[in-house]
């Protein structure tokens, strides 16, 4: 707030000289100069001691907050490192445990592995062996039966003798039964069926049946036993000239196939001669072909009945011829 006394700066006097030299008041009085104030000396030591102190209390402060950052940093650095290391523990230990279960379940399933190859192994020995086995002793029991002198008998070359076989060809001259040419004959000429040819006179039980074969034209021929004409059942023992074998039941108008696959042992292709046989022992049948063993079933549905020469058409009209047809009883 200003002075009402004031005088605007533009509107204060000058001193003339003559003023200044006679001593004359101005107003406002110039400036004068202020005096240093000087501090005693105790007063200065005084306050440099206050000054070094505030500085050491102040570095002590800060080396203090330093060095107490510094051990929290160790420690959590501490601590961290402490967890690392027992989580790394923990993941070695846990990792070594997986290892060790792999490893066992590894060894279990290889164990477990070449035990069941090895049981599979010695499985298929001993099957083989049994089926090895079985072959060598029904082969065996083969050529022991047909050692003696045969109940049935026939060459077949005519119908000349007291079997009775069916002679019965149609007008065409491809379906039927017939001799020709000093041999038996079953033909077929109609697609899918079969043509049965029967010694009608003739009644086996347990027997061994034997009869040689050739296909003439078509697929497939074979041998009927134990038959009832009148029934129409019987059992039917067929090849092909493939190398295929079936054993097939036929009862009431009802076929079931009781074994069939393919035998090296059958001679394959058209004009092939092949020598079929059934060992009929109660329920026990076993098949040959050219006096190799080729399976065996159990069946009980016929006891007995006639034989017989069967041709079948599967895709082309067959035409088979038989020889030497011989019964063995037992």
């Amino acid at each position: 707030m200003s002075n009402e006394n004031s005088v605007p700066p533009h509107e204060q006097p000058t001193l003339s000289d003559s003023q200044f030299k006679s001593g004359g008041a101005v107003w406002p009085p110039p400036p004068r100069p202020r005096r240093r104030q000087r501090f005693s000396s105790g007063a200065g030591i005084a306050l440099a001691v206050v000054a070094f102190m505030l500085v050491l209390s102040g570095l002590g402060f800060i080396i203090f907050s330093t060095s107490a950052q510094y051990n929290r940093t160790l420690d959590t650095q501490a601590t961290a490192q402490a967890r690392s290391t027992a989580l790394a523990h923990a993941t070695r230990l846990a990792l070594t445990q997986q290892a060790t279960q792999a490893l066992a379940t590894q060894q279990a399933q290889i164990y477990a592995t070449a035990t069941a190859v090895m049981g599979s192994t010695a499985t298929a020995q001993v099957n083989g062996a049994t089926v090895t086995a079985t072959a060598s002793t029904l082969q065996d029991q083969l050529n022991s039966d047909t050692s003696g002198t045969p109940a049935f008998n026939d060459a077949l070359s005519d119908n000349s003798g007291n079997n009775a076989w069916a002679e019965n060809i149609n007008a065409q001259g491809n379906t039927g039964c017939q001799f020709n040419n000093g041999a038996y004959h079953a033909l077929e000429a109609m697609h899918g069926f079969l043509q049965p040819c029967f010694s009608s006179t003739s009644n086996f039980g347990n027997c061994v049946y034997q009869v040689s074969m050739i296909i003439d034209q078509g697929d497939q021929g074979g041998m009927i036993f134990r038959a009832d004409t009148v029934k129409s059942q019987y059992y039917l023992f067929r090849i092909g000239t493939d190398g295929s074998y079936t054993l097939e039941r036929y009862n009431n108008n009802q076929l079931t196939t009781l074994s069939s696959g393919f035998s090296v042992a059958i001679a394959t292709g058209p004009g092939q001669s092949n020598t079929l046989a059934v060992i009929a022992n109660k329920s026990t049948l076993s098949l040959f072909a050219n006096q190799t063993y080729i399976a065996t079933v159990t069946d009980s549905t016929f006891t007995s009945g006639q034989i017989g020469v069967v041709a079948l058409d599967f895709t082309l009209p067959t035409d088979v011829e038989f020889s030497n047809a011989e019964v063995w009883t037992l």
